[in-house]
């Protein structure tokens, strides 16, 4: 089935929005400048308060406004208080954020290439001149046997001899 599996991706998120969409319903339900107004009609953030979602679903609505406007919106509150934002404009971007949930695309808005380059830094770290013949500011793997023996580091051995030992790692590196 195509949803499979998507009670573990985002049902309370699913939730959650349809409760905002309810509440935005309507244009006579969508205001702009306050969270509620004496009407008691709601902005799109009001709303995503009114139902307790604002934890759970303030990335994903403002990567699917910035996605619907083509304008790099940096709150909420700015795209639907933007002069040019409709009740239209909200709608589109409640079913563009549901379209990303059920697609499992959430909140990551970085391209594919930098999601890998950054999961490839958290597995990399840069040495110091001081423990290799790389060039400081290179970026070696690392490796737990360089921090409990480090390169030339003294021990001592029976009878009060000190030697000076390598890790074998750091052999190879050289």
């Amino acid at each position: 089935m195509p949803f499979d599996g998507i009670e573990s991706l985002g049902t309370g998120q699913l939730a959650k929005l349809g409760a905002v969409e309810r509440l935005l319903a309507t244009e006579q339900q969508w205001c702009k400048g306050r969270l509620r107004d004496a009407q008691g009609r709601h902005c799109l953030v009001g709303a995503i308060e009114a139902v307790e979602g604002r934890q759970m679903l303030q990335r994903v609505i403002l990567h699917a406004a910035r996605e619907v406007s083509g304008k790099r919106y940096w709150r909420i509150e700015f795209f639907n208080d933007d002069p040019h934002t409709t009740h239209s404009d909200v709608l589109d971007v409640l079913h563009r954020a549901r379209d990303n949930i059920i697609a499992g695309m959430t909140c990551d808005t970085q391209p594919w290439h930098r999601r890998w380059a950054r999961a490839l830094r958290g597995l990399v770290r840069p040495c110091s001149g001081t423990q290799s013949a790389f060039h400081p500011g290179e970026i070696v793997p690392w490796h737990p046997i360089e921090q409990a023996a480090p390169r030339g580091s003294a021990k001592l051995y029976e009878g009060g001899a000190e030697r000076r030992e390598r890790s074998p790692v750091l052999e190879l590196l050289d």
